[in-house]
């Protein structure tokens, strides 16, 4: 189970790596969806679960407000055990999400099916409704792997066990998949910038900051960027406002069609990222593309401190003079550090994914069968 299914860029390779995971072991890949036709169209080799076919309680009330019926055809078999599988499903941003996954979890419980947390991150709950839905979550887990420390840490404080592991993202595990060198040469002073909508960036979502930061960077030092939109429910529409407010061209996005594996061409010609996106990063990291990171979240901020490069991450709070500053910096010593950056950023990668699937076997045979 993951967030497999809304077409958002990070989610779907999360999916890839997990599913390539289970084949290796010789298990055919079964995932759970939020919208079949998507996720058959992204990965059609994969069987898909409907996720409104799972009859927990929350899913019975959705079910209902949108007047699905699942029919008896659509019954499905359930799992002899469940891997909840990456990402930051369990942020209580909003609370509905969190009350989703409790109800899922709860109900696997009450079939007597066990499920592991694998490679997911989490917050400090802002509710005790969420803090009690988080305690419960991970207290009943077989086995919890978290991908940062904060994760880790705020599970201890709220559910304290002696067998939480530490690992990584799946999607630095691709590296195989999504070997660098394929993609269209760099052109000189092009540069990929993967936004998001983030409210504490203003009342626009962060539009003016970043038409602010981006017509000064064109202007000044020559900048080509290009936008690139990582969530097409939430991101496009921003890059295309974007695109229009600075006059540019288009705005890339991945093309399903083409598969997962053709996803790095999003950056094909650029030499350089700016990624908020925490995925644009990771995917940075696989094609050993230098980047400069722009946080809205502490799993941003937890990623770059992981790779010794920090000074190359910026707080966002939406000083427009302070970003231009940590630009003009991060280029300068991108640019006179370049080998040894690309070292470091290949070495984080093989070393997380000797981690990571290390972590995945571990928790598939630490499943018990019902």
């Amino acid at each position: 189970m993951g967030g497999f299914g809304g077409g958002n860029l990070g989610d779907e390779l999360i999916g890839l790596a997990e599913a390539g995971f289970l084949k290796a072991r010789g298990i055919e890949p079964v995932l759970y969806t939020f919208s079949p036709p998507v996720s058959a169209g992204i990965q059609p080799e994969v069987k898909w679960m409907d996720y409104r076919d799972l009859p927990d309680y929350f899913q019975r009330v959705r079910n209902l407000v949108r007047r699905y019926s699942p029919g008896k055809e659509q019954q499905q078999q359930l799992p002899d055990l469940v891997v909840i599988g990456a990402g930051g499903l369990l942020y209580d941003r909003p609370v509905t999400h969190l009350v989703g996954w409790h109800s899922r979890t709860l109900y696997l419980r009450r079939k007597g099916i066990p499920y592991a947390l694998f490679a997911n991150s989490l917050r400090r709950p802002r509710s005790r409704l969420a803090a009690f839905l988080l305690r419960d979550l991970l207290g009943h887990a077989s086995s919890v792997s978290l991908r940062d420390q904060l994760s880790l840490d705020i599970a201890k404080e709220l559910c304290p066990r002696d067998d939480y592991f530490l690992t990584r993202d799946p999607v630095l595990a691709l590296g195989r998949e999504m070997a660098p060198g394929r993609e269209v040469p760099p052109v000189r002073g092009r540069v990929a910038v993967v936004p998001r909508p983030w409210p504490l960036l203003g009342a626009d979502g962060g539009l003016s900051f970043w038409k602010q930061l981006l017509e000064k960077l064109m202007e000044e030092q020559g900048i080509e960027p290009v936008l690139v939109a990582f969530d097409p429910r939430m991101d496009v529409q921003f890059c295309e406002q974007l695109k229009i407010s600075l006059g540019l061209q288009d705005v890339r996005s991945w093309n399903p069609v083409r598969g997962l594996a053709s996803a790095g061409s999003v950056f094909d010609g650029c030499e350089m990222i700016f990624g908020m996106r925490f995925h644009a990063l990771i995917l940075a990291l696989l094609l050993e593309k230098p980047m400069l990171a722009f946080s809205y979240d502490e799993k941003v901020t937890g990623l770059m401190s992981d790779l010794g490069m920090s000074s190359l991450c910026l707080e966002l709070d939406g000083n427009v003079p302070a970003a231009l500053d940590f630009v003009t910096r991060g280029r300068d010593y991108l640019e006179e550090q370049e080998s040894k950056v690309i070292d470091r950023m290949r070495e984080y990668v093989l070393e997380s994914s000797l981690l990571i699937e290390k972590d995945f076997v571990r928790i598939l045979d630490s499943l018990p069968s019902r």
